[in-house]
């Protein structure tokens, strides 16, 4: 049995996220599906939160700390780059994204859509515009490189893609035509095994 566990239901971005990575070092683990603000996840998270995590006695949740120590505790290839400018874009990114993409992308646009709150049209429709301008700036990078932190991909691509595979799963889908870049690294994350493997049943 693996001596390493990750809580959180699986259509979570952010669970998506930590498997990814969990997939991309060769890290065998179990995974809880507990949902957000149970007892169970609370015993794990304090904040209800998901995803958790625990490797032996050690456990940690927030899904940077989580994905940050799966790249340094682990073998097998780095998630992200050596070089400092290249790291510290990536972990621009990933600021970016949790600030502004996730809840632009999801809170204002995706939960609707799945019917996972009540339809307020006047939130999507912010959401959408929102959204585009945030696909803006992500096909400026998108369009030169092949992922956003440089040739290859970093964790980064791992905290994007899960909101951007839900964006095409809904009427909003349309939108992602009018940014090539988008819609070639999309294809691009598409194609590796970790992301087949850590779609969530829908």
């Amino acid at each position: 049995m693996s001596d390493v566990t990750l809580y959180g239901f699986p259509l979570s971005t952010y669970v998506r996220t930590a498997r990814i990575a969990l997939a991309e070092k060769g890290v065998a683990y179990e995974h809880l599906p507990f949902e957000p603000n149970t007892d169970d996840m609370m015993a794990v998270n304090p904040t209800g939160k998901v995803p958790a995590f625990k490797h032996g006695d050690f456990v940690l949740y927030e899904t940077l700390a989580i994905t940050n120590y799966i790249d340094q505790a682990f073998d097998g290839p780095a998630l992200q780059p050596a070089d400092a400018k290249e790291r510290a874009v990536m972990n621009q990114w990933i600021s970016y994204i949790n600030a502004y993409v996730f809840s632009a992308m999801v809170h204002e646009v995706i939960l609707f859509r799945f019917e996972m709150l009540p339809m307020d049209q006047a939130v999507l429709d912010a959401g959408v515009i929102k959204s585009k301008d945030q696909l803006a700036l992500l096909e400026a990078t998108l369009s030169s490189n092949d992922y956003l932190a440089g040739s290859t991909a970093s964790l980064a691509d791992f905290f994007l893609y899960p909101i951007l595979a839900y964006m095409g799963m809904i009427p909003e889908a349309s939108l992602l035509a009018d940014y090539p870049g988008v819609t070639a690294w999309k294809a691009r994350m598409e194609s590796k095994d970790s992301v087949t493997g850590s779609a969530p049943p829908l």
